[in-house]
């Protein structure tokens, strides 16, 4: 079991999908961090909000955890090598380790970028308490609480882990699909087409909390801790659904 699992982990990573979408992911964030001055002479979090304002990642962010290995599960159901896996451990244990690798390399999919947009923000920004230009940029914000009470390194680390665990979230909803429906399109484009649906039911209002795409950077919901919570919600929800899908899979064959 222990060699499956380092094996099915490196297959994760070591795959065109993961590569393809980490470049892509830090492309698009990156390439916002060049609509401010890098220069050292604007605030940290007005870099950081032209980078998730001028990049416009937000729509289309549960297109890319997927990509790593989510539509794996797919060839090897049609091509019987799941029998064969099957064969030798539970589903139970399977879907563990599946999860395990297709969660993690979604994860860092995005974490990786956003950390290095953090990092260009931090070393190019002003950090701390906005003044001069930008003062009264954060007036009213939790980010001014975190400052003020934890330090910077809170933010860095919570939108960073917000990233982490939002790619863990869509890799672990491409997988759901994958079993329910063994089709690599349907894995790859399903998760997407779930992401705006509830984007556009879920609006603004009441609702607001359950809306994935104010989860990843923490401060739509105003709490980096209920982003988190919400975020951890989805995963064991999608977790349970490939479960679910995956004795289904097995008991029908």
């Amino acid at each position: 079991m222990k060699s499956f699992w380092r094996q099915d982990l490196r297959r994760g990573f070591l795959n065109a999908g993961f590569f393809a979408g980490l470049l892509a992911v830090a492309w698009i964030l990156v390439a916002g961090s060049f609509q401010s001055p890098l220069n050292r002479s604007r605030s940290t979090y007005h870099i950081l909000a032209d980078i998730y304002a001028a990049s416009g990642f937000g729509p289309f962010a549960a297109i890319f955890p997927g990509l790593a290995y989510a539509s794996v599960f797919c060839e090897e159901y049609t091509s019987g090598y799941l029998k064969m896996i099957l064969s030798r451990m539970s589903w139970k244990k399977f879907g563990l380790i599946r999860m395990l690798s297709a969660a993690l390399p979604g994860g860092l999919m995005l974490a990786l970028p956003i950390a290095a947009t953090c990092g260009i923000a931090f070393t190019c920004g002003i950090p701390g308490i906005p003044s001069g230009s930008d003062r009264g940029l954060l007036d009213g914000t939790v980010e001014y609480y975190y400052i003020e009470h934890y330090g910077e390194w809170y933010i860095f680390a919570g939108k960073v882990l917000l990233g982490f665990l939002f790619g863990c979230m869509w890799a672990l909803a491409g997988l759901a699909f994958a079993v329910w429906m063994p089709n690599k399109y349907v894995a790859l484009i399903g998760p997407f087409v779930l992401y705006e649906a509830m984007w556009l039911s879920l609006g603004t209002g009441r609702l607001m909390v359950l809306n994935p795409i104010y989860m990843w950077r923490g401060n739509d919901l105003n709490s980096y801790p209920l982003s988190v919570l919400m975020e951890c919600i989805y995963i064991l929800l999608a977790a349970a659904a490939v479960m679910l899908g995956l004795k289904r899979r097995c008991r029908n064959g």
